[in-house]
């Protein structure tokens, strides 16, 4: 009976501890729950992605036309914004800043951004910028894309880095002639040789080497219709194009090759006696152009690409010489819709 009696007490002995230990572990996990993560291991959080020199040309293009659209609209404020022709260039930089950052694919923003990284527009007075400073910085963002068209290892985006290179360029001349001054050294379109021998397709030189000498066959004809100054004008286009016909048969080798596609006459459109018509084939010729070289800037290699993005900024030049309006893309028909500068 002694035996049995102690047995009997001895369990509940025996399963108080274990009660109590699980009510304490229950416990304890409440108060994680409710106290929050002061005990929970932290994890580490995602890595922002690292950008790679495509990014970095892409990103630096986006932060340069969001600079150019704030600086023009800041400058509009000037005085010397008063004059209508200025005025209207610098809503033009804006507006093609604009399209220029949202073809770019706008400003990288990853998500990892701390909380409160973001501020709201200051209390202060905006900043003073004139038209020169507008003025400054196209010059400079025009040959900065013009060196990434010519770097970046995607020749899609060397491409419309060229056709931004090409219109910043146009803008400063535009905006230098409204203001009354020269343009920033480095920023005329300059167009002197061609790529490397085997750094682009022989069908593409073949075209180009075709659509100068028609070029330079049309704007003869039309150097014939014209009188003054457009007859000079068309001369000198003429004898140009004639000669970078060359250089790119040159270039590719189809000058010694036996299979030179230049040809002796071109058919032309109806109604050069008319000195309109003249003006406007000139313009078109150009124009096109324009396109022939933006897609040799694709078909370049990386470091190939100078000349070609040249050749696009000069094409866009000759254009404006001859009344072309302004275009936030030349070269890109793809991107050609109406704009309005309203």
């Amino acid at each position: 009976m002694t035996a049995t009696r102690h047995t009997q007490t001895a369990r509940p002995a025996l399963g108080r501890p274990a009660g109590v230990l699980r009510l304490a572990v229950a416990a304890l996990a409440a108060v994680l729950l409710l106290s929050g993560c002061d005990l929970r291991l932290e994890t580490p959080g995602p890595e922002p992605r690292q950008p790679d020199a495509t990014e970095l040309a892409r990103s630096r293009a986006v932060d340069d036309a969001v600079a150019l659209a704030e600086h023009a609209r800041l400058a509009a404020l000037a005085p010397a914004a008063d004059d209508a022709a200025v005025a209207e260039a610098l809503d033009q930089v804006a507006v093609f800043a604009d399209l220029h950052s949202d073809q770019l694919g706008g400003v990288y923003v990853s998500g990892l951004e701390p909380a409160g990284a973001e501020t709201g527009p200051s209390s202060s007075a905006p900043p003073l910028v004139t038209p020169q400073d507008v003025l400054a910085l196209l010059g400079v963002t025009a040959l900065t894309a013009r060196a990434d068209a010519d770097a970046v290892s995607s020749g899609a985006l060397g491409r419309l880095l060229a056709s931004v290179a090409a219109s910043r360029a146009d803008q400063t001349a535009r905006l230098a002639a409204a203001l009354g001054v020269d343009a920033p050294a480095g920023a005329a379109a300059t167009f002197d040789t061609a790529p490397e021998p085997g750094a682009v397709d022989l069908p593409v030189l073949s075209s180009l080497v075709l659509a100068e000498d028609e070029a330079g066959y049309a704007f003869e004809v039309i150097a014939a219709k014209l009188a003054d100054e457009q007859r000079a004008l068309a001369q000198h286009q003429a004898a140009a194009h004639r000669a970078r016909a060359q250089v790119w048969a040159d270039a590719s080798g189809l000058g010694s090759a036996g299979s030179d596609p230049r040809r002796a006459a071109y058919a032309l459109p109806a109604g050069l006696d008319d000195p309109a018509v003249a003006v406007d084939l000139a313009r078109a010729v150009e124009t096109s152009l324009t396109a022939g070289y933006a897609n040799l800037v694709a078909e370049a290699a990386p470091g190939t690409r100078s000349s070609a993005v040249d050749a696009l900024r000069q094409a866009t030049a000759d254009a404006a010489a001859w009344g072309a309006p302004p275009i936030a893309f030349p070269g890109l028909p793809e991107q050609a819709a109406p704009v309005s500068l309203g």
